[in-house]
């Protein structure tokens, strides 16, 4: 599965929210203006029908109670009549209204129309004026509930896209945490345990393939690192470290299952005197030398590693003491034949070895037996195997030949 790019993933996000908030803002503004439209249709059409409706109906009621039949001046009615014709009006069905208003003013003319007839007449105004009006009355009252429920509408709609968008914002958080900020974290967790000496440490490859790359990149460099402080960069070796670690882990198999390993302890024979004739550069060489002849001449199962200056030493596993001196006389004729190159002169080793747990049962006590067989190979003239089946019976091996 290919890894999206944070450049890639962020865009995505962005672009993302723009749009929904860009989709939410005009949903918002479109629903805001149709209710602003509806709502100023209300107001100022039917509101003002409905004012204008009750203002001809008092006009009529005022107009009628003080005129007289024949009495009333040319234009007089106008004050009323002209109330139909007011803008609000216009979408309303006047034309019964219109009837009646022309039947009063021709029952005002008439000079043989009684009271009654006039009261009649104008009570037809009135009449027909507030059936109008109740008309209004209830078309408003019909559509404010419809306005109201537009209006809990889109307070819900827009709480719901807020929630949306909140729950959004929570998915692109965690996402961004477990793809971004996270494996970020751990690998900066798994840098300060490399730099306070855990070199087990690595960190996840995880996250977006960017943050990935760089943890395969860390884990790569922590492997090399843990590689170059286990190794002698001058014989390649695995150096002191990774020599007592692995020869800790070996005594923990051991006492798991009981078996017995050797230790093989090795000092270049008068290095310093090598050193002090052909000088460092050459003793560089030699212990160059030395390293791969020790790592030709024993098995693979077995662990050499380059102890410090011109020391030595071999972890043997699963041997008894005839084969542990066995290895040990092989890696001493192997360091022995290395040809003497021309600025230098050949090399021999004195050897001590030592086998768990019949030497010692630990690496402090396993180490002091193979130390003091090799000073006692160096007492003894140096180029030897000092061994023994237990420590107050050493076995003696040199050029090919052994004594107790």
């Amino acid at each position: 599965m290919q890894r999206p790019r944070l450049r890639s993933r962020v865009l995505l996000l962005t672009t993302a929210f723009s749009i929904a908030l860009f989709a939410v803002a005009f949903g918002m503004s479109w629903r805001e203006r149709a209710a602003q439209e509806r709502w100023s249709r209300l107001v100022g059409v039917e509101m003002g029908a409905i004012a204008d409706l009750d203002e001809l109906v008092r006009a009529q009621n005022a107009f009628h109670a003080r005129v007289k039949i024949g009495q009333a001046a040319p234009g007089a009615y106008r004050i009323v009549s002209q109330w139909l014709q007011r803008p609000s009006l216009a979408t309303a069905d006047l034309a019964p209204l219109r009837s009646r208003v022309k039947a009063y003013a021709a029952t005002l003319t008439d000079s043989t129309a009684t009271p009654e007839e006039l009261e009649g007449a104008s009570l037809l105004v009135v009449q027909s004026a507030q059936r109008i009006l109740n008309e209004r009355k209830r078309e408003v009252a019909a559509q404010l509930p419809e306005l109201q429920r537009d209006a809990r509408d889109t307070m819900s709609a827009g709480l719901a896209i807020v929630w949306i968008l909140v729950i959004s914002s929570f998915a692109a958080v965690q996402i961004t945490l477990r793809s971004v900020v996270r494996p970020i974290e751990e690998l900066s967790v798994a840098a300060e345990r490399i730099a306070s000496g855990d070199l087990n440490a690595r960190a996840p490859v995880a996250g977006d393939r960017e943050i990935a790359k760089l943890g395969g990149a860390f884990n790569r460099m922590a492997d090399e690192l843990k590689a170059r402080a286990r190794t002698d960069e001058l014989t390649n070796l695995p150096n002191f470290r990774a020599f007592r670690e692995r020869i800790d882990g070996e005594i923990d198999r051991a006492d798991r299952y009981p078996e017995t390993f050797g230790v093989l302890v090795l000092d270049l024979d008068r290095f310093k005197k090598y050193n002090d004739s052909f000088g460092h550069l050459a003793g560089n060489d030699a212990l160059r030398r030395v390293a791969q002849s020790i790592r030709d001449s024993v098995r693979a199962v077995d662990f050499p590693a380059r102890y410090g200056g011109e020391e030595f030493a071999v972890i043997v596993p699963q041997v008894d003491v005839e084969a542990l001196l066995t290895i040990a006389e092989r890696v001493r004729e192997g360091i022995e034949a290395i040809p003497a190159p021309p600025d230098g002169s050949s090399i021999t080793v004195s050897i001590g070895a030592a086998l768990f747990p019949a030497d010692g049962k630990s690496v402090d006590a396993l180490f002091q037996v193979a130390d003091e067989r090799l000073y006692a190979a160096k007492k003894g003239g140096r180029n030897r195997v000092v061994g023994g089946v237990s420590p107050a019976v050493p076995a003696v091996r040199s050029g090919g030949r052994s004594s107790a």
